[in-house]
């Protein structure tokens, strides 16, 4: 007899071919999504980033100095194991992150009342912040519709409440704006274009970026007049992102008012203390068996080899949670190990191929 189960990681230093393995053949679906490798040496080289970030935060040597930026790289697998938890095969089917920065700028537009007081105005510019970001996350095409979504987005705040003392409190997330059927940000033409009229169109705009990130601070410092068109294409979230957005508004998420540069996307945030998932975890001596009933996040309390699933908890009194053979199998979880519980409010069951923030 076999579990087979899904459950989120971070990335190893062996799962680079697997990662490329997923997306390559997507690569046309994941245009400005930086956080994402864009090639095998790529994968390799964030599954290894990945590995000494979380090294460096079990051991409590978690540092960065302004201006740094350090990150870590989540997994969702399938994973087949035998009922006493011995792995049997393992596959990549979806990928998330997040990547803490101190200091590091952040460009972005705003929306004010103009000096005259006779109008709005949107204003760009770049100013450092410390912030905890939640990268870009992807499902491969023969997972979607598994109800996967839930896990990606809310499943990495499990392990952020374990490291909470190192790593900066405010987690914000840069959702994707309204885009055009040819792909395109119509808020690119009426602002950045205006003042990077050598990108012609919002794509040709983030490609471009990419390949010299520090081309981003020339679009800092304007002003533009807020019109009809303007408010048509600002703020809007896209449609393959709007699960994304519910589910962190789910999580106590709220915009804060800035908005991307290129797409007119929102900017979300919240102190990671106030998360739902930091105010309604518990923790407990892992009970198997019994009749659990509520939709939850587990995982592991440790930070070194941090698993989280989903899956049905019981939690009979303060210091036990009950949880099913097959789920404890799956996470490797024994009898009495310590474990974190997490209940789901209203959980999103959709999930698009690619969400969240271009980063």
């Amino acid at each position: 007899m076999t579990f087979t189960g899904t459950l989120l990681r971070p990335a190893r230093a062996g799962d680079g071919e697997g990662l490329w393995e997923l997306l390559q053949p997507s690569q046309a679906e994941v245009i400005g999504m930086s956080s994402l490798p864009g090639n095998l040496e790529a994968s390799h080289q964030i599954c290894e980033d990945t590995s000494k970030t979380v090294a460096d935060l079990a051991t409590g040597s978690f540092t960065m100095a302004d201006g740094d930026s350090r990150r870590i790289l989540f997994v969702a697998v399938e994973r087949t194991v035998t009922p006493d938890g011995e792995q049997i095969s393992e596959q990549i089917l979806g990928l998330t992150g997040v990547t803490f920065k101190q200091a590091a700028p952040n460009l972005a537009v705003k929306v004010t009342t103009s000096k005259d007081g006779q109008g709005l105005i949107m204003s760009s510019s770049s100013q450092p912040w410390t912030r905890t970001e939640l990268d870009s996350s992807f499902i491969g095409p023969e997972a979607r519709g598994k109800r996967l979504g839930t896990l990606l987005s809310r499943g990495r705040f499990m392990l952020l409440h374990l490291v909470r003392s190192q790593v900066p409190q405010t987690v914000a997330s840069h959702l994707r704006g309204r885009f055009d059927a040819d792909g395109s940000a119509p808020f690119w033409r009426c602002f950045g274009a205006k003042f990077a009229p050598q990108w012609v169109t919002s794509t040709e705009a983030e490609i471009a970026l990419l390949e010299v990130p520090s081309r981003l601070e020339g679009l800092a410092g304007h002003r533009s007049p807020v019109t009809a068109t303007v408010l048509e294409s600002l703020g809007p979230v896209n449609d393959a992102s709007l699960p994304a957005y519910h589910l962190l508004s789910a999580e106590g998420m709220v915009p804060n008012g800035m908005y991307d540069p290129i797409d007119g996307g929102p900017t979300v945030i919240v102190d990671l203390a106030n998360t739902v998932t930091g105010r309604t975890r518990t923790h407990g001596r892992a009970l198997i068996g019994g009749n659990p009933s509520t939709d939850a996040l587990v995982s592991v309390a440790t930070i070194d080899d941090f698993r989280v699933t989903r899956t049905d908890v019981g939690i009979p009194n303060s210091t036990e949670i009950t949880i099913g053979a097959e789920a404890a199998a799956i996470v490797g979880v024994s009898q009495h190990s310590l474990i974190t519980a997490a209940g789901l409010i209203a959980p999103e069951d959709i999930w698009p191929g690619t969400t969240n923030s271009r980063l």
